[in-house]
């Protein structure tokens, strides 16, 4: 697999989920900035809630500068224990669309995993069975306002999870890197379909975990975020890190008879992605 990236309609999540979901990440994001300050994430919430513009989550080490994005980062309580607060009242409807298009990306998650276990000649249900019983996974809304030149919106980087699925309105710029030649392809991740009951199309990208996980026969996919338009670019992004611990979520460090779960190689895999690696 070259790029590591494709594209899947699903059934699970309707347009009109996405759209309202959609709504909320824009309606989130055009509040002024003090609003949106009163709800900034740290350690405390586990890091979710929002990340101004130039608030530390560059996402490469080759930006020089702030990337040009804002975030809002939407994720379950963990599994130890942590439990996150009531949303407050003016997040009230953020969060519930985040929450209803988390549990439906989560079976939209199913069936990438029952063909990817198809294709690896296993029985369809082996992946699921192994490493989706109490998967790891979270929604990021994000913001990208037009860049000038010599600004990035996202700079290049690998995820280092298993799988990013996507979909945005409004501006242009996803690009992903062509692993023969090392050229620039541009993404259409426009939410598509066609009525209230039709499917949108996500571009899905798999990632270090993802490459790990299949032996390098599945490419983790080197992507980035250029919107050189005249719009703001608003994108809904979730991803999966599949279980985050468990003997059956072990996979083996190259050279190495040291076991990670895959909560650990993501954990130590984050600082890498930002650090060249």
């Amino acid at each position: 697999m070259e790029s590591g990236y494709f594209r899947l309609s699903s059934a699970a999540v309707p347009c009109s989920l996405v759209e309202g979901a959609l709504d909320a990440a824009c309606g989130f994001f055009a509040r002024p900035l003090e609003e949106k300050l009163r709800h900034c994430g740290s350690a405390a919430t586990g890091w979710r809630g929002y990340t101004p513009m130039g608030g530390g989550h560059n996402c490469s080490p080759a930006s020089r500068q702030p990337e040009r994005k804002e975030s809002f980062y939407w994720g379950e309580p963990d599994t130890d224990g942590d439990a996150a607060a009531p949303p407050a009242a003016e997040l009230a409807a953020l969060d519930a669309a985040a929450r209803v298009f988390h549990a439906s990306m989560l079976e939209a998650t199913r069936a990438v995993l029952r063909g990817l276990s198809l294709a690896m000649g296993m029985a369809p249900s082996a992946l699921e069975e192994r490493v989706f019983t109490a998967p790891s996974a979270k929604v990021l809304l994000v913001a990208y306002d037009p860049v000038e030149r010599s600004e990035l919106s996202c700079g290049s980087h690998t995820d280092c999870g298993f799988l990013t699925m996507l979909c945005s309105r409004g501006g242009r710029g996803l690009q992903v890197r062509r692993r023969a030649d090392g050229t620039w392809l541009d993404v259409d991740s426009a939410a598509a379909g066609g009525g209230a009951a039709a499917s949108p199309t996500f571009v899905c990208n798999l990632g270090d975990l993802a490459a790990r996980l299949s032996g390098g026969r599945y490419a983790s996919t080197p992507h980035r975020v250029l919107n050189d338009s005249a719009e703001r670019r608003v994108a809904l992004v979730f991803f999966n890190n599949l279980d985050g611990g468990g003997a059956a979520a072990a996979v083996r460090e190259a050279g190495s008879k040291r076991r990670l779960t895959c909560g650990q190689y993501v954990a130590e895999r984050l600082p890498g992605m930002r650090g060249g690696l």
